[in-house]
C-alpha cells in the first residue's frame, strides 16, 4: 500500500492496512477477519486474493474511526478516491478507475456494502449501539402513533433526525443512499435479535444472547 501518510498515523486504527505486504493476503495478516464469513467472500466474481486484500484495505482506510484519511480529507468522495489510489486500484491514462471500482465506490456492490457494514459493526462503538437503541425507540413510538396516539409525533421526528445525524458519524459522513439503506437493514435485524423472547431462547440453549455475531446473510 503506497500511502500518502506516515505509518505512525495508522497506529490507532483497529487494523493497520499498511502492515500488509505488497501482494500479501490481508486475512493472513489479520486472522481474526477469517471468523467473519463476509470478509472471506470475493468482492466480485473471480477476484484475486490481491484484489480482495485491496478492497479490505480500502474499507479500513475510508471507514475506520481513526483513519488518517478521515482526519485529513473531509470530503467523502475525495477520501474514497485518494484511498483507492493508495491501495492500488488500477486507473487508466485519464486517471479514472475501472467501472467495477467506480460502482463499488458509489455503493452499487452489495457484497462490498456488506463488508463495510460488518467492519463498522466490529468497532462496537457506543455510537453504533446508540443508533440501534434509537431505532428501537423509533419503532416503539411509531407503533403507538399507528394505534391512534398522535401526541408523540414530534418526538418521532426528533428521533429520526437524531438517527440520521448519528449514522453520519458512524459512516464517517458517507451519504451514499444504498450504503445507508444497508446499515438500516442490519440494524433492523440486530434490533429484532434483541427481543426478550429471543434472548430467553438463546439462554435456554446455553448461548450468549449478546454475542458479537455476524448478521450478514446471503441474498
Amino acid at each position: 500500500m503506497n500511502t500518502q501518510f506516515a505509518s505512525v498515523e495508522f497506529e490507532k486504527m483497529m487494523f493497520n492496512p499498511t502492515r500488509v505486504p505488497d501482494g500479501g493476503n490481508i486475512l493472513e495478516e489479520f486472522p481474526i477477519l477469517k471468523k467473519y464469513k463476509i470478509f472471506n467472500r470475493q468482492p466480485w466474481p473471480k477476484a484475486s486474493v490481491e484484489e480482495k486484500t485491496r478492497v479490505m484495505q480500502w474499507i479500513m482506510a475510508v471507514y475506520d474511526q481513526h483513519t488518517p484519511y478521515r482526519i485529513s480529507i473531509a470530503d467523502m468522495n475525495k477520501r474514497k478516491i485518494e484511498a483507492g489510489r493508495d491501495v492500488g486500484f488500477e486507473i487508466d491514462d485519464r486517471g479514472v478507475f475501472s467501472e467495477t471500482i467506480e460502482n463499488m465506490m458509489r455503493g452499487m456492490n452489495k457484497t462490498v456494502n456488506a463488508k463495510i457494514v460488518e467492519f463498522v459493526r466490529m468497532h462496537r462503538s457506543p455510537k453504533y449501539s446508540y443508533l440501534v437503541a434509537l431505532e428501537t425507540s423509533y419503532y416503539n413510538l411509531l407503533t403507538q402513533i399507528m394505534d391512534g396516539d398522535s401526541k408523540n409525533v414530534k418526538d418521532l421526528r426528533n428521533i429520526q433526525t437524531e438517527m440520521e445525524s448519528v449514522l453520519d458519524e458512524v459512516l464517517n459522513k458517507d451519504e451514499n443512499f444504498i450504503l445507508r439503506k444497508t446499515v438500516y437493514r442490519y440494524m433492523e435485524e440486530e434490533r429484532l435479535a434483541l427481543r426478550p423472547e429471543d434472548i430467553a431462547m438463546k439462554l435456554m440453549k446455553g448461548e450468549d444472547p449478546i454475542l458479537d455475531s455476524e448478521i450478514w446473510r446471503e441474498g
